[in-house]
């Protein structure tokens, strides 16, 4: 029984153990597939990294190269730190990032931090290369310049490759083909027999083939760019991969922490929590609630009280009542009115109109008449 539980234990242990060094050599394949991976990725931003220095060699001033091999050497560098490498102010350094960045050969990114003994956060500016927008930029860039050169570039047959020692004439090879003599073509002005100049062509086909021998290794790197995948850059993988800078003692800065934009938003009101309904329901009805159709009407009512006219707008200063409307008034003394019912053949056709429109005498009117001034002695 012991030598069973004994093998046991050997069996045991042999299979772990066979298990720790499989595990440990498959960790190594995996090391050095992760190794191989990056080298490839590496090689490939190389590639990228050597085309876009020599573009900025050949077509850029010396300022902006230092930029783009600081951020090259570096990944990622902040607006002061690149400062502090060039030697420059911030304004003047961000007026001539500002030119690489409408180039497409920089990036550029802000994000808030928090420097050392500080609450407030401040915006602080980043740049770095994204070299599959560069690359396309410079692709764009050398088939412009193509196009616009074969513009300038004439046809052959407008090409004067024909000239007249004696007159200075030039002819093309299509009007001089009806000017032939025994000797050649002669000049149709004077005569004069014609002289060919090889060396002579068009002015734009020699700046075409001069462009062609510049651009040549540029085209070169682009169709080896062209062969492999350029790695994919961002903000977060440049500064994940960025070189530190090295400061002098007398040009030290405070240390800054990135802040959490989703921890910094704004409440309603600040110094207390935002109590406000956290989430939205929607009812839809058919309109047939009796109690909504009830305040919704006192609503409305509300509203044209509020927003009623007023009296001197709505009524006017003019009366348009008559005074003896509705069978009452007064006449200019201010006693009631007398009235007459005039009698037709038709009762129902009766009149009543004031007295004094028919000109009938009322009793009590010549109370008035009698009311006479008596003659002063």
């Amino acid at each position: 029984m012991a030598k069973l539980e004994l093998a046991m234990r050997l069996s045991n242990t042999r299979r772990s153990r066979g298990s720790r060094e499989k595990e440990v050599r498959e960790a190594k394949e995996s090391d050095v597939d992760d190794v191989e991976a990056r080298n490839r990725e590496q090689k490939r931003l190389t590639t990228a990294q050597t085309l876009v220095r020599s573009v900025m060699r050949a077509f850029y001033s010396t300022q902006e190269i230092l930029v783009i091999e600081a951020l090259v050497t570096h990944s990622a560098l902040r607006d002061d730190e690149l400062a502090y490498l060039m030697k420059m102010n911030l304004k003047d350094l961000h007026r001539l990032c500002a030119s690489l960045r409408d180039a497409r050969f920089l990036v550029v990114h802000t994000r808030p931090e928090v420097q050392a003994g500080k609450t407030r956060p401040i915006n602080r500016t980043y740049y770095y290369i994204d070299y599959r927008q560069t690359i396309d930029a410079i692709k764009w860039r050398v088939y412009k310049t193509d196009k616009d050169m074969q513009g300038i570039a004439r046809p052959q047959d407008e090409n004067k490759e024909y000239s007249c020692p004696r007159c200075k004439a030039q002819w093309t090879q299509m009007e001089v083909l009806d000017s032939v003599s025994s000797e050649g073509f002669v000049c149709q002005r004077c005569g004069s027999l014609l002289e060919r100049s090889k060396e002579r062509e068009a002015p734009g086909h020699q700046q075409l083939s001069r462009m062609n021998n510049q651009f040549k290794f540029m085209t070169d790197m682009l169709q080896e760019v062209d062969k492999v995948v350029v790695p994919e850059c961002n903000f977060d993988k440049a500064i994940a991969v960025a070189r530190p800078i090295v400061r002098e003692a007398t040009h030290e800065v405070l240390a800054s922490i990135p802040v959490d934009t989703g921890l910094n938003k704004p409440s309603a009101v600040k110094g207390l929590a935002n109590t406000g309904p956290k989430t939205m329901s929607v009812v839809i009805t058919d309109g047939t609630d009796e109690q909504e159709n009830i305040e919704s009407r006192k609503r409305k009512e509300r509203l044209l009280r509020e927003n009623a006219l007023p009296v001197w707008m709505t009524e006017s200063s003019v009366p348009v009542k008559s005074k003896f409307e509705d069978g009452e008034g007064e006449d200019e003394d201010g006693n009631p009115a007398k009235r007459v019912k005039l009698e037709t053949a038709d009762p129902g056709l009766d009149i009543d109109v004031p007295a004094s429109a028919t000109g009938i005498k009322m009793e009590g009117d010549d109370d008035d008449d009698d009311l006479e001034f008596e003659d002063v002695m």
